[in-house]
């Protein structure tokens, strides 16, 4: 008597949904990592970037 069954899977939980700050957050620390770079590597280019 074997009877077919599906394996036991639990549903897949809901993806939480971030909201855009966590999206800015990144961007920002994106930015600051970047202008390091940008300043270690060509500081006179970094210097004439200033506003």
């Amino acid at each position: 008597m074997a009877a077919a069954s599906s394996p036991d899977t639990a549903p897949a939980a809901p993806v939480a949904k971030r909201d855009r700050t966590h999206y800015l957050y990144i961007a920002v620390i994106i930015a600051v990592a970047l202008g390091i770079a940008v300043g270690l590597a060509a500081p006179d280019f970094a210097v004439e970037l200033k506003p």
